[in-house]
């Protein structure tokens, strides 16, 4: 039953073997990927945590750096609404200092 938002104004998908189908298709379209994680904030069922992500293939680069918020099941620990905000930029860039530790 798991919701999954990218962007408030892209792709609403519903539903497992739907989020499923959508990474692989995600990951197909991004190349090969690195991926950072910041420390995440947990706040009761709330995770809400960064993530740097540079990716690559061939003749394009491109660093992808957002936010992403999760509401857990409190009995399960699974996920049941996912949402995440980033922006893309061209080119690999690093992390600026300090980036993903919570303050």
């Amino acid at each position: 039953d798991v919701v999954y938002v990218e962007h408030p104004t892209d792709e609403t998908v519903v539903g497992r073997e739907q989020i499923l189908d959508y990474i692989r298709r995600e990951q197909l379209a991004e190349g090969v990927a690195g991926v950072r994680m910041g420390l995440p904030i947990v706040e009761g069922d709330c995770v809400v945590g960064e993530f740097w992500t540079t990716m690559s293939k061939p003749g394009e680069q491109a660093t992808l750096i957002g936010c992403f918020i999760a509401q857990l099941d409190a009995e399960t620990g699974r996920c049941r609404h996912f949402r995440q905000y980033w922006h893309e930029v061209s080119g690999h860039v690093h992390p600026y200092p300090g980036w993903g530790v919570a303050t």
